[in-house]
């Protein structure tokens, strides 16, 4: 049998050369931008001119048209402000169209004086505007600072300016409070929050209402409010910071149940968490 010859050379693998990729060519990418840049110029051209054109029709059809010229400017308020501070102090008038001024530049031009609560505002096509301003409505007085007259304050704790009225003079008393503050701005501390929750509750509760009736409060102590009861001979309550709902009905029945017994409470603590506060009487 024949001997097989095995040869020593070797086959080299055949490649595929792939011709090589040259790179994107720079005349095309700037060519691109440019088309990217003015299809963008165009597309912000014709939202301008649509912004525009609307603008321009609102102001033909709304804001320049003269069947919208304010003929009847009825102006009412709930408190002391007249019809006159209000025209004043918004710079409406008859004869202005109704829709060349916004609601809330209105607004905002009321809501500077201190006494304003907030503002309505209604149109009645074609020819009519209302304007009701709530103002706000004292619920106590508060000492501040060195000043020998007290200040009011709203529910909201904004500063409203001093008046002089009977009615007033009943309002509970907030004494301890040494920050400065502005008329008409907010107080924003939280001993006059709790000072303004507790007279809250008072006022909106018969019950507290007939049976605590708030003379002064003192915020300056840390561990309680110092609350004293009108009456001919007052009755000093350690008000705590918390519970205060609940303090204030037990309160008001331990007043209840003394009253029943001929007895007018002199102090009361309830600061303490017991179920039983120390009461002393006259």
């Amino acid at each position: 049998m024949a001997a097989r010859k095995i040869s020593g050379r070797t086959t080299k693998p055949q490649y595929v050369r792939a011709k090589k990729r040259k790179g994107t060519d720079a005349g095309v990418i700037a060519q691109r931008s440019v088309v990217v840049t003015v299809a963008l110029l165009l597309l912000l051209l014709l939202l301008g001119g649509l912004a525009w054109t609307f603008h321009y029709a609102g102001q033909k059809l709304f804001s320049e048209n003269p069947r919208f010229r304010i003929q009847h400017l009825v102006v009412s308020c709930d408190g002391r402000l007249t019809e006159q501070m209000i025209r004043d102090a918004s710079g409406l008038r008859e004869d202005m169209n109704l829709f060349s001024f916004g609601f809330d530049e209105i607004e905002e031009k009321l809501e500077v004086l201190p006494v304003v609560e907030s503002v309505e505002l209604t149109r009645e096509l074609p020819s009519t505007l209302y304007v009701h301003v709530k103002e706000r409505v004292p619920v106590a007085r508060i000492m501040i600072g060195d000043y020998k007259v007290p200040r009011l304050l709203d529910r909201y704790g904004y500063l409203l300016p001093p008046r002089v009225n009977a009615e007033l003079e009943r309002l509970p008393l907030v004494k301890g409070y040494d920050h400065t503050a502005v008329m008409g701005t907010e107080l924003e501390d939280n001993d006059i929050d709790y000072a303004l929750e507790i007279i809250g509750l008072c006022e909106s509760k018969q019950y507290l209402r007939d049976l605590v009736p708030i003379d002064t409060m003192d915020i300056t102590y840390d561990d309680f409010i110092d609350i004293r009861l009108r009456g001919s001979r007052p009755t000093r309550v350690r008000m705590p910071r918390f519970q205060m709902e609940t303090k204030l009905y037990y309160l008001a029945s331990v007043i209840e149940f003394a009253t029943s017994q001929g007895k007018r409470i002199k102090e009361i603590d309830l600061t303490l968490n017991s179920e039983k506060a120390p009461v002393r009487y006259y």
